[in-house]
Formats: structure tokens, C-alpha cells, sequence
């Protein structure tokens, strides 16, 4: 069953992203980070009963965290080719092994650094200019790229202190708490900078096919690396996750009939960069 839960975790994965899109093109940015995330929350149902006023306080400081991360997320897919933020969301690998030496005392080897090294080498392909400088040069003046960037380095450190809340907890429960938290807090801010109980109402009647897909899709491409954990260890199936970036470019060429071109080669060398980090 390994190899089934691991290839629904990459095809969910996979498809989010495009889901993400169609709901940030001309939404507010908070609106629909507000709807994807609480549909997520919502299909999470079947597991309602894991939370606890425990897990809920644990999940506090990650939730809020991530609200700022996956608003960024929604950000940057709405404002860059789905194509491109699939790959920098990988980058999250880089910065987690770095916090993950810092903060959790784990070993930074020769080769965690080659990995991470190949890994920034990557993304330069994904707005390919004349020479390695152009390259990043064009990256960084996208307004989309740059969102992304920020929203791994948080995401990074919400992964830093999930790792602290969940040591001895119900992972799942801790998670469909985040979820909460992080639907909550992003509707009441939301809220505070000016946006309309309406401007959400038109979200889900305009949406409600992409909410109910990219709901699923995060959700449970989660419950699915969960399961694939009881067959493969996080240095297997953290790697094997970041196939999904293939995915994405795939339905990104058929749905968004975007230009893949170069972007497969930042894909692969990224995936490489994975494997010699994780």
C-alpha cells in the first residue's frame, strides 16, 4: 500500500496548485486564502473528533504562522505561473534543513549542503535569462516569485515548531486544529483590513467547484503522507512528495496552457537537491 497512499499524495499535491490558482485570479488575497484553507478544514470532518482544547492551544503559534505563509502561497499563485511557484515551494527543504540544524540540533553534513546548493541552483531555471545573474534577476523582480520565497522561509518554521508540538500528540488532531486556527485567524483579519462578509459569500458562490477540489486536495495529500509514513521513512517520502512539481507543470501546460519549457530541468534538479538533503 506504500506506493498507492505516495502516488495519491503526489497527484493531490499536484492538482492543489491549480486549484489555488483558479481560486486566487481575481480574488483578494486573504478572501481566498480564507476559502481554501477552510474548505480544507472542512473536508478534515471524518476527523473532527482528534481535536482537543489541547491541540488547539499547541497549534496556535503554527497556525498563525502559516496563516501568513499559505496567504503569501495564495499570493503568488494568483500573480506567477503555477509552474514556477510549484518548484519554489520546494525551497521550504532548504530552509528547514538549516532551522533544523539551529533550532532542533539535527547534523549538517557535506552533503545536506551540496543538496541545498543544488537546490538554489535549481530555481534559476525557471526564469531562464543569458546567464545564471539574468536569471535571478528575473525571478526576483516577480512580485509572485518573491511571495513565495517569504512564504517557505515560514513555512520552514512552522514545520520547526510543528516538529515540537507533535512529539508526543495526535498528528493528525494537531493538524485539523491548525487548519482551524489558521481559517479563523485569516477571516478575522480579513475582516479587521476591510474586507466584506459579501466578498467571501461571492467567493464561494463563484469558486465553489475550485474550493471543494483544492479543499480535498490539501486535506488529504496530508492523510495520505501520513499513511505513507507507516511504509517509508520522511527520507524517502519527503522526496518522492516533491514529484508533485511534475504534476503541477503537467496540468499547468493542459489547464493553464502555460510554458513549461526549461522548468522540467529546475524540477528534476530540485528533486535531486531533495534527495541528497533529506
Amino acid at each position: 500500500m506504500g506506493p498507492v497512499w505516495m502516488g495519491i499524495r503526489i497527484l493531490l499535491l499536484g492538482y492543489e496548485r491549480i486549484a489555488g490558482n483558479k481560486i486566487s485570479k481575481d480574488s483578494s488575497t486573504f478572501v481566498s486564502t480564507w476559502g481554501f484553507f477552510f474548505f480544507s478544514f472542512l473536508v478534515f470532518a471524518p476527523f473532527f473528533h482528534t481535536m482537543t482544547v489541547e491541540l488547539l492551544v499547541k497549534s496556535l503559534i503554527s497556525g498563525i504562522i502559516y496563516s501568513f505563509s499559505f496567504s503569501l502561497y495564495m499570493y503568488a499563485l494568483g500573480h506567477e505561473d503555477a509552474s514556477v511557484i510549484a518548484p519554489l515551494y520546494n525551497l521550504n527543504a532548504v530552509f528547514l534543513v538549516l532551522m533544523s540544524v539551529i533550532f532542533l540540533g539535527e547534523p549538517f553534513s557535506w552533503r545536506r549542503i551540496l543538496g541545498a546548493v543544488l537546490m538554489v541552483y535549481a530555481v534559476s531555471f525557471l526564469k531562464k535569462g543569458d546567464n545564471i545573474a539574468i536569471s535571478y534577476g528575473n525571478l526576483l523582480r516577480s512580485k509572485g516569485a518573491i511571495a513565495m520565497i517569504v512564504s517557505s522561509v515560514l513555512m520552514a518554521i512552522g514545520r520547526i515548531v510543528d516538529r515540537k508540538m507533535t512529539i508526543d500528540g495526535s498528528p493528525m488532531g494537531y493538524s485539523v486544529s491548525v487548519y482551524l486556527v489558521i481559517s479563523v485567524f485569516i477571516f478575522v483579519y480579513g475582516l479587521i483590513i476591510g474586507n466584506k462578509p459579501r466578498d467571501y459569500a461571492a467567493l464561494v458562490k463563484s469558486k465553489f467547484v475550485y474550493l471543494i477540489l483544492g479543499g480535498i486536495c490539501n486535506a488529504y495529500s496530508y492523510v495520505a503522507l501520513l499513511e505513507a509514513f507507516n511504509y517509508y521513512g520522511v527520507s524517502v517520502a519527503e522526496p518522492l512528495s516533491m514529484l508533485s512539481v511534475f504534476v503541477t507543470m503537467f496540468f499547468a501546460k493542459v489547464f493553464l496552457k502555460e510554458h513549461i519549457g526549461l522548468r522540467v530541468v529546475s524540477a528534476i534538479l530540485l528533486c535531486v537537491g531533495a534527495i541528497l538533503i533529506y
